[in-house]
């Protein structure tokens, strides 16, 4: 039984993709300098600020970031990786949607081929599924909040998919 969640589409933010070649040690370590926290390692997330650093795939993260930011820290990104790789701004890209409330949990339970409800799933952890034909890329930021990144094409989809999934349950609860 679904009692407290929300679904929303997110405010839109800026979305950077960062991708790196050879060994991202020493970028990582520019990049703590300047900005306050190193590039998350495999399936993890840190704030950094106004930063959200989101480890995407071996050598490549996802930067979100407020929008009005996004054309200098695409700059600032590009100096500070030189030769080390390439900067990507990829907004359109993917859409947020915020999951709130405490049951967020069981709603992806359902159609997604991870275990959500693993205790080792908490928050600072990233995990990539397929929902019901649908990528997408789930940052656990709190207790009670996770984002979920998935094609613009698609929001409406998963939308529609997490709204049924959640009538059936409350509908079942009784």
């Amino acid at each position: 039984m679904i009692e407290t969640l929300q679904f929303q589409a997110a405010p839109p933010e800026g979305l950077l993709r960062l991708e790196l070649w050879g060994d991202s040690k020493p970028v990582s370590r520019r990049f703590a300098r300047a900005f306050g926290a190193a590039l998350p390692g495999p399936a993890r997330a840190v704030t950094a600020g106004s930063l959200r650093l989101i480890w995407r795939e071996p050598g490549a993260w996802m930067i979100r970031a407020p929008m009005a930011d996004r054309a200098a820290l695409q700059e600032r990104l590009i100096a500070m990786t030189s030769e080390d790789g390439a900067v990507t701004d990829i907004s359109g890209a993917a859409v947020r949607c915020a999951l709130h409330g405490r049951d967020w949990r069981i709603l992806l339970t359902y159609g997604g081929v991870f275990d959500a409800e693993a205790p080792t799933f908490q928050p600072g952890c990233v995990a990539g599924t397929v929902v019901e034909h649908i990528a997408v890329r789930y940052d656990l930021i709190s207790d009670d909040l996770v984002d979920a990144y998935v094609a613009p094409s698609f929001a409406e989809d998963l939308f529609g998919y997490w709204a049924s999934v959640a009538r059936n349950l409350d509908v079942n609860r009784s």
